[in-house]
């Protein structure tokens, strides 16, 4: 059993949350590749370079081939002439790999039980009256007082909060700070960052990643 903390946005802890989980190794295996699946779908591919036969020039020989004094040459685009043609240059490619749906909830279920085991998942209260008036100090003062100013945080939010977009204007300013909503949490984001700090409202559907079954 594994108690995580909740506190409000004044830094004080107000109650606690309870989730069954039991110590467990995760499988490494899973992780790395969803890691590299992830970074390589984000590579666009779009580099791409000219060979010989698509940079523009006349395809006549320069001069010919004997009694000028000059290396022989075919065309104007050789490679090893100024403006011509690349030699095994990138071309547009596709880096796309597929992961299975188990894996990738594999994935996701191991990297949240690993936050939670190693005590990285802290819930915080938030009223729609405390961001009114929506500042980065608020936030940041928050993370000061829980003693976390200094880790790179990811706070999670509800995507149905009635003032999500004030409360995003408390995050978005403050370094090693980044936020996302519940829906789109993945390993990737959850392993690159030291903690969780997620709206309580969300606690259910996470640990709901964590001890049940969900489609990535």
């Amino acid at each position: 059993m594994r108690e995580i903390p909740v506190y409000n946005l004044s830094g004080e802890k107000v109650g606690s949350e309870n989730v069954q989980i039991d110590d467990f190794q995760p499988n490494m295996d899973v992780l790395h590749r969803y890691v590299v699946a992830f970074l390589a779908n984000q590579r666009q591919g779009n580099a791409s370079t000219k060979t010989r036969s698509d940079v523009s020039g006349s395809g006549r020989k320069p001069w010919r081939q004997k009694g000028t004094g000059r290396a022989r040459v075919g065309s104007i685009r050789s490679p090893i002439w100024r403006h011509g043609g690349i030699v095994f240059g990138p071309k547009n490619r596709d880096y796309h790999q597929s992961l299975p749906e188990k894996m990738k909830n594999a994935a996701l279920k191991d990297s949240l039980k690993t936050r939670i085991v190693e005590d990285r998942l802290i819930l915080v209260n938030i009223s729609d009256d405390e961001i009114k008036q929506p500042k980065t100090k608020i936030f940041s003062s928050f993370l000061k007082k829980i003693g976390l100013s200094e880790n790179k945080i990811l706070v999670v939010l509800n995507k149905n909060f009635q003032s999500r977009n004030e409360l995003v204007k408390c995050i978005r300013n403050i370094e090693n700070v980044s936020y996302c909503y519940a829906e789109r949490i993945n390993p990737y984001i959850v392993l690159t960052h030291d903690c969780i700090i997620a709206q309580s409202e969300v606690f259910p559907f996470l640990t709901n990643i964590c001890c049940g079954e969900r489609n990535v």
